[in-house]
């Protein structure tokens, strides 16, 4: 949501002033069909700048504030000091004017008549565009007779980044109107409007460090006899760089981190967890639901799914086996969702947190002929999805190392966002490109479905480890290392 030029704002603001004046109020003045020098101009310079106008508008930034509401706020991570990575919340002031002069040789009063016109066509463009989001377009007919629209939002500092910016009148007096333009008493003062816009965040500087992810507070009230999830947790496997002995290491997470790797090897599996409460076999029946952010954001023809039920028999590979203090549950790449309307649909399982719930049903009742579930739901206890890092090559001839990550997923996933994965080598943050290969030290791009290339900031001639994560939507991969030398 931050940018770092604040002409991009009055950029923005300039072009939605053009735009729907000549396209929705008075088209005679677009520069498309005007006569030379008749044509709407809109510009960003000071007002005392303006020349021999004609037909011109001016929207100038003459001050800048800091927000209060936004400038004690905290940013993410744990990094001293913190207050670098926190976006500077803006509040923009802008004087907007109206030029028009009838001719050089002439008074420039005589053009006031189009002078105010102006002015009321910009005020109603504001009136009625008071915020601008991704969301907002101009519609217009074309010279062709062909429908067409104009979106305003469309810089990539600010399109898809859930950017608003707010335009306010401001409610100046005359006589403070009057203070803004008293500097010449051979001067009158200009007819002007004053805007605030709010709220421009600054990019602050990312984070270097973050902390951890709370999962589960653990704080409820149970109902007595009923299913109460109280952790989940799993196993995680990795090996150490040789020359620390190069062994097989595993140890317990909590709460659960798994893969999607089904390897029958080792024997308790990556893609296995056990979530362990009381009552959890209680009832006539019972299901696991699944929730995930991403299934709640699926985009047509996909509708999107709030929480799925594990049928096992729409899913084999999946396995749920209830005890009264504990289920253990196999995972695999898709699960398949049933709709209400008994329709399906396949819901992709990627790496990222997820959560899950019992429900029980504890007893049957028929009731007006009709069979009604009491159902008994417990409290949701959180895991993790990682990504699996399998391996890595050697430097290829620009210095480029590949990463092999698990097929379990695919990386170019369009439900991935284009900052979901993150690279991180020897603690310092490694920023994503499109292009391939990276052509500076700390950064990445995707290579295939299946590796990442990085471009790495460390010397690559010595006997060292270096500590390599691979993070996608949030989830870790287990420890892997970078090994080169002898």
């Amino acid at each position: 949501m931050a940018l770092l030029d604040l002409y991009k704002v009055t950029r923005t603001l300039t072009d939605l002033l053009m735009y729907n004046i000549i396209k929705n109020i008075e088209p005679s003045l677009d520069p498309a069909i005007a006569p030379p020098g008749s044509e709407l101009q809109v510009t960003a310079i000071p007002p005392e700048k303006v020349e021999n106008p004609s037909n011109q508008l001016n929207f100038y930034l003459y001050h800048v504030a800091e927000d209060a509401y936004y400038k004690n706020a905290l940013g993410p991570g744990s990094d001293i000091p913190n207050v670098a990575k926190t976006p500077m919340a803006l509040n923009l002031f802008y004087i907007l004017t109206s030029h028009h002069e009838i001719g050089p040789e002439v008074d420039p009063q005589f053009g006031a008549e189009q002078q105010q016109r102006l002015m009321g066509y910009a005020l109603k463009t504001f009136h009625d565009f008071p915020v601008i989001t991704d969301q907002t377009r101009i519609a217009y007919v074309d010279e062709m007779g062909m429908p067409q629209e104009k979106i305003f939002l469309a810089d990539t500092e600010l399109a898809g980044r859930d950017n608003s910016i707010e335009v306010i009148l401001r409610p100046i007096s005359p006589e403070d109107a009057i203070a803004f333009w008293g500097s010449e008493d051979t001067r009158t003062v200009r007819l002007s409007a004053y805007y605030e816009v709010r709220v421009i965040l600054l990019e602050p500087e990312p984070p270097k460090t973050l902390p951890g992810l709370v999962l589960n507070l653990g704080t409820y009230l149970v109902q007595m006899g009923t299913p109460h999830l109280a952790s989940s947790q799993s196993l995680v496997h990795f090996q150490l760089p040789a020359r620390n002995g190069g062994t097989e290491q595993q140890i317990e997470a909590v709460p659960a981190q798994v893969t999607l790797n089904s390897s029958p090897s080792p024997a308790d599996g990556h893609n296995r967890l056990v979530l362990r409460g009381t009552h959890l076999s209680a009832g006539l029946s019972r299901n696991l639901v699944l929730k995930n952010s991403i299934w709640a954001k699926l985009l047509p023809p996909d509708e999107p799914v709030d929480q799925t039920t594990v049928d096992l028999a729409q899913n084999p590979g999946w396995q749920i086996e209830f005890a009264s203090d504990r289920i253990e549950v196999t995972l695999t790449p898709t699960l398949t969702h049933v709709r209400p309307d008994g329709t399906t649909i396949d819901l992709p399982v990627l790496p990222g947190f997820y959560s899950t719930f019992v429900q029980s049903v504890s007893a049957e009742r028929v009731i007006n002929n009709e069979l009604k579930q009491i159902v008994a739901t417990s409290n949701e206890i959180g895991f993790a999805i990682a990504p699996r890092l399998v391996s890595h090559g050697p430097p290829d001839g620009d210095g480029n190392i590949p990463i092999e990550v698990g097929d379990e997923f695919d990386l170019f996933d369009g439900n991935l966002a284009e900052d979901a994965i993150q690279v991180l080598v020897a603690g310092e943050v490694y920023a994503r490109v499109l292009d391939s290969p990276p052509a500076n030290p700390r950064e990445f791009v995707v290579a295939t479905p299946n590796q990442v290339l990085i471009n790495p900031h460390l010397p690559v001639d010595e006997a060292v480890a270096y500590p390599l994560r691979l993070t996608v939507n949030g989830a870790e991969s287990a420890p892997f290392w970078l090994e080169f030398g002898s």
